[in-house]
Formats: structure tokens, sequence, C-alpha cells
């Protein structure tokens, strides 16, 4: 069995031969143009603004340089790529050149879902306080990024191929969600759906990424047609998510990043732990995938050889 056929039985509920390695057996793309990935600063192609940040090997959104304030006149401010504009033959070429696709499932990344876009170009309170302050514009918005998303959507699936689309939208911090659930029923479930179902359509896994405490929409996404979750933080008392959703969706990660796998005084011995703790709350019976978002290149390398290491027999 490849690591790509491995990777497939985990998805479709089957008990696979190993531990699948999400460090190690996606080929990963990150949505062009969703995000300015360069050094220092730049922006996206909604006109926000970027800067990268060392201490979290990643680019945030630069303070100060909101797009707008308010959704009121969002059609005049906000304004959308046009995709056909891009040489996407070559651009798929050189994202896909060195793919392993015998052996090696493809994941693509796909940044900004409705709030977190919405938060990019307004910041964060400006985008919580236009749920209650301008609804109707709120939907108007969420309604048209989503026709945008799923004509990107297409292109993904066209030139590169891929297997699954991870799509990113965050809810949480590590104690409770932004908003009730009431409000994310609203304001943001219709037009993940929408993705969801595009996604379907096209013959892709969808697999949902929402970093923080998340665990109240759980029910509902499993109920909209997801394949898959991800990161799965720890907050989210993870053992029951497996235990009331492990046979229906597959879950990735679940690991304790802030408080061991990050934590800057994390020995290794502790690193390893917490993987052995998180494979055995979560890989029983399949369903799981080992991936979680870590910055440190060290405690990666030290995450992954402990998930090929504890995980290569774990069916055994």
């Amino acid at each position: 069995m490849t690591p790509r056929e491995n990777m497939q039985a985990a998805y479709r509920h089957k008990k696979p031969e190993w531990v699948p390695n999400g460090f190690t057996d996606y080929d990963l793309w990150f949505s062009y143009g969703e995000r300015y990935f360069g050094e220092g600063s730049g922006d996206d192609w909604f006109g926000v603004n970027w800067t990268f940040t060392p201490e979290l090997n990643s680019q945030t959104e630069t303070p100060g340089q909101e797009v707008v304030e308010d959704l009121e006149n969002w059609k005049e401010d906000i304004h959308f790529p046009d995709l056909d504009s891009y040489d996407w033959s070559a651009i798929a070429a050189e994202a896909t050149k060195d793919w392993d696709r015998e052996n090696r499932m493809s994941l693509c990344m796909f940044l900004n879902g409705p709030f977190e876009r919405m938060m990019s170009l307004m910041g964060f309170e400006n985008a919580v306080c236009a749920f209650l302050e301008t609804p109707d514009e709120v939907h108007e918005f969420f309604d048209a990024l989503t026709d945008y998303k799923c004509r990107y959507l297409k292109i993904l699936k066209e030139y590169f191929g891929f297997d699954i689309i991870v799509y990113h939208d965050d809810w949480g911090n590590n104690q409770n969600m932004f908003f009730s659930m009431d409000m994310w029923r609203e304001f943001i479930k219709p037009y993940i759906k929408r993705v969801i179902d595009c996604t379907h359509e096209l013959g892709m896994i969808f697999e949902m990424h929402s970093c923080g405490y998340i665990k109240p929409t759980v029910p509902d996404l499993v109920e909209m047609g997801i394949d898959a979750l991800q990161p799965l933080q720890y907050c989210n008392e993870v053992e029951d998510i497996k235990k009331e959703f492990g046979d229906q969706i597959l879950l990735s990660g679940g690991f304790n990043t802030q408080e061991v796998l990050e934590h800057p005084g994390a020995t290794e011995e502790e690193i390893r732990q917490e993987v052995r703790r998180a494979l055995d709350s979560l890989a029983q019976n399949g369903g799981y995938c080992a991936n979680a978002p870590i910055i440190n290149t060290r405690v990666l390398e030290i995450v992954s050889d402990e998930i090929t290491s504890y995980g290569r027999d774990y069916y055994k």
C-alpha cells in the first residue's frame, strides 16, 4: 500500500495500514492570491496588506491598513479578482511539477473563508460588529464571495486536479467562539454549505479548517456533509468528538500545540509523549490523520518522526 492508498483508506473510513502522516503524505499548495506570501509586506488580490512576521514564520494582516471600515458601500469599495486574467496553465505547471500523484494525495489550503475574508478587509472588531450593524450587506457580500470561491474551485479542479480542498475559516479563540451559534447558523453556515456542495460536485474531498474552540459547530458541519475536520485543536474536547463523530468524518490533528508542542520549554520526550497521546486518543479504528499547524521547525521534525515511528505499527 502506498502512502496515498493508505491516506485514501483513512478518508473512506477503512482501517489504514499505518497512521497517515499529514507532514509527509500530502502534496500541498496554498491558494494563489488569497494571501501575500513573500518577505516584508505586500497586497493580496483583494488589496489587503500582509506583513511577514518572523516569530510566526507566516504573514499576518498589517495593522491599520484595513480596506474598509464597514460594508455599507461594499460593492463600490471591495473589488473581486478577475480569475480569468491569470495564466492558470503556467501557474499549475509550476506548482505541481514536483508532485508525486502516485504516492501522495494533493491538498489545497483554500484560504480566507467568509469570516476570515471579511476580517482581513475590515479588522476583527469591525467584522463582528458588521453582523449587527449591516446584516443585509454581510449576506450580500458573503453570497458574492461564495460565488467567487466556487469559480475558483472549478479552476483548482481543472488545472491542478486536487484530491482535497481544505477551506479555512476561523471561528473561535481558546475558550469560546467569536459569535453565538445562532449568528453562526445565520451568517456562516449557508455559505460554507455552498462551498461543500460545490467541492463535492467537482469530485473533491472537502476538509474544514477552523482554529480555536468550534465544538458547537461540529454536529452542524457533519450534517452539512464535510468529509474531514482540522486542525481540531485540543481545546475542543477531542475525545468526545471522536466518540460521537469519528465514524462519519476524518479527524485531523487533536494535538495540544500551545501547552506542549509549541511551549518554549517542552523537551523532546514531552513532545513525543504528546504525539503518542493524540494518536492513542483519536487514531483508533482509523478515520484519522496526524497533522498540526506547527511553526517551530525543530518541533515539526520531532512530531513528524514520532508520527512515523509510533504510527507505523499502530494498527497491528
